[in-house]
């Protein structure tokens, strides 16, 4: 039975590569592109290394003080029919047709990157000063101790961080994208940003999803040269890669003497390799955050509490502080680590799905991610030199990322489009009066 599983795996896979290479040539980053790069770097990473090897080990150096376990394929039939089953709903929505992005308007508001800078620049410094960070202590426990204490006010504060972040990265890529400037000086810009940003923020996806996006577009423009540069590439991504995926074991020490030194990101950087030594089961189980999918198996195995949407419902409440609402729906994150231990374990959209609608989740799932492009593309109509982009790193975050949070991250992305776009109205005004 388990020959027939890894041939179902095999196929589903052969038809997400199809798709996503297709979306990808013809219509260049689009949000059914992002989503189809989730399910193929996070979901199918850890399946081929199941299939050779007949599990995905958990690492007991990050979780095995948890419940979660290693997933067997001999012994996980009946989970991996289920995970088949989500897959394939996820698969018909994206050979779906639809025409969103053909009604995008041809109206190119303008991007206003210094904006988007200093938005981000004061908030992390309101994150950075209200934990106490760069006093020294662990990175994770300040953050929380902050977040618990502010309660609202941090959370707010989090995701317009998150919103001007996704503005400065995904603008830039857009300035080079549309040629405004040049391929070094992108590079060293956006390199700079998401290698800082990872650093205090001790959160890989962005500069992930920045990653991902220079290579599919300079995949797509250059598809020739790209397959020329693949005996260079292979160990840049082995040695990016590496770094990103032990980064974990970094981010909480990193700061326990406040702003790091070169010694101390080195000694932490020695450390982290002593932890997870580069190996090529753990390389790739590393980089593609492998848990996630033991977290999904768990799920199908054993949870049966369910949430019945409270957590799509999330983000209609999060300005409410839980002093107030004691009972406010929690992220799925946190339940998650309730459920198996831990303090926050990633489920990805499927996860959730599971978790809130047991197999019904499959049916609305394709619904869902249908509802979800149609309204993230209409909001996106007016910013045409940003939509796709936007949209693809959307996608990704979506799929790995709890639904509702990224949800209220895209509204504070429009909001700050909008309150950019409306300061442009206001300056032209007050340039028209002054020489009228």
């Amino acid at each position: 039975m388990q020959h027939i599983v890894s041939l179902l795996y095999i196929s589903e896979f052969l038809l997400l590569l199809l798709i996503f290479l297709y979306l990808l040539f013809k219509r260049g980053p689009t949000f059914k592109g992002g989503i189809a790069f989730g399910l193929l770097f996070f979901i199918f990473i850890p399946i081929w290394v199941m299939i050779f090897t007949g599990e995905v080990e958990l690492s007991k150096t990050d979780f095995g003080s948890t419940k979660i376990s290693d997933v067997i394929l001999k012994n996980d039939i009946k989970a991996s029919f289920i995970f088949l089953g989500y897959i394939f709903f996820i698969i018909l929505y994206l050979y779906t047709p639809n025409n969103f992005n053909n009604k995008l308007s041809e109206i190119r508001r303008r991007l206003n990157l210094p904006l988007y800078l200093a938005i981000y620049l004061i908030s992390t410094s309101i994150i950075m000063l209200g934990s106490g960070i760069l006093k020294g202590g662990n990175w994770y426990y300040n953050r929380h101790e902050f977040f618990d204490s502010s309660g609202s006010f941090a959370v707010l504060v989090a995701f317009i961080l998150n919103a001007s972040k996704i503005l400065v990265i995904t603008t830039l890529i857009s300035k080079w994208y549309l040629k405004e400037i040049k391929l070094y000086k992108f590079i060293l810009l956006v390199g700079t940003f998401t290698f800082w940003d990872m650093i205090f923020s001790g959160n890989r996806i962005y500069l992930f999803c920045t990653a991902i996006l220079i290579f599919i577009i300079y995949l797509r423009r250059f598809p020739i040269k790209s397959f020329l540069l693949i005996p260079i590439g292979i160990p840049l991504v082995f040695f990016a890669g590496y770094f990103a995926s032990i980064f974990r074991h970094m981010r909480g020490p990193i700061f326990s003497e406040g702003f790091p030194t070169l010694e101390v990101f080195s000694s932490n950087l020695k450390r982290a390799i002593a932890l997870d030594p580069p190996r090529p089961d753990s390389f790739f189980l590393g980089i593609s955050e492998s848990v996630n999918v033991n977290v999904i198996y768990d799920i199908f195995n054993h949870y049966d509490n369910y949430l019945l949407g409270s957590t799509y419902l999330k983000s209609l409440f999060f300005f409410i502080p839980r002093s107030i609402w004691h009972s406010k729906p929690e992220s799925i994150t946190v339940i998650t680590a309730k459920a198996f231990g831990g303090s926050s374990l990633v489920t990805t959209i499927i996860g959730e799905m599971q978790m809130n609608f047991s197999l019904f989740g499959m049916i609305i799932l394709p619904i869902l991610l249908w509802f979800c492009e149609k309204g993230l593309t209409t909001f996106l109509r007016n910013y045409s030199q940003l939509s796709g982009i936007l949209l693809f790193f959307f996608g990704i975050l979506i799929f790995r990322m709890p639904f509702s949070d990224e949800l209220l991250v895209f509204v504070f992305v429009i909001v700050i489009l909008k309150m950019s776009n409306n300061l442009g109205k206001i300056k032209f005004k007050l340039l028209n009066k002054a020489f009228n």
